[in-house]
């Protein structure tokens, strides 16, 4: 989200209240825009997932065959769990 500062007194923190944004010293109320909705970033890790199913396919040999087809849903190229099937 892009540094927002009030035009009537420069304050820059802000309270955001029934689709204003409104400042938090002035009471100053400004209509939001696209530019003041914060985009959030996500991130997924498959890696320790990866890491966790081989381990269970080592201590849970009866159920291996599941867990290195889930781990192969992940990663298709996985050497390691094509040990298991």
């Amino acid at each position: 989200m892009k540094e927002l500062v009030c035009k009537r007194c420069g304050a820059n923190e802000w309270k955001k209240e029934n689709g204003y944004r409104t400042c938090a010293y002035c009471g100053t109320e400004f209509q939001l825009t696209n530019d003041d909705i914060p985009v959030r970033e996500s991130s997924i890790e498959l890696n320790g997932d990866v890491e966790r199913l081989l381990r269970k396919c080592m201590a849970e040999p009866k159920n291996a065959r599941r867990y290195a087809n889930l781990i192969l849903d992940i990663d298709p190229d996985n050497t390691d769990a094509l040990k298991y099937l």
